[in-house]
């Protein structure tokens, strides 16, 4: 009877390890999976990124100005306020 008793108990210990190693391994390939779209979406902000580079540049600015037909504002201070302006950036 003892010994019955300790076979169970050693059966049901077994089993329940290999039940946790199971899902030891289903989480490791969760956790594969979300890092490999990680990559791919870190991959996808840069390009978005260089895009968005690429398309502020000067040239494209004024390019795409000059095809909507927008007037350019010239944002320099003009006159007297652009030499008030420098006697300001010493103090």
């Amino acid at each position: 009877m003892r010994l019955a008793l300790v076979i169970v108990c050693l059966t049901s210990i077994a089993v329940g390890l290999v039940q946790i190693r199971r899902s030891r391994g289903h989480v490791r390939n969760e956790v594969l999976r979300m890092q490999t779209r990680q990559i791919h979406m870190r991959r996808e902000l840069i390009d978005q990124q260089t895009e968005l580079g690429k398309r502020m540049t000067p040239a494209e600015i004024r390019m795409r100005r000059e095809q909507m037909l927008l007037p350019l504002v010239d944002m320099a201070p003009s006159g007297r306020d652009a030499g008030s302006s420098n006697r300001h950036v010493g103090r």
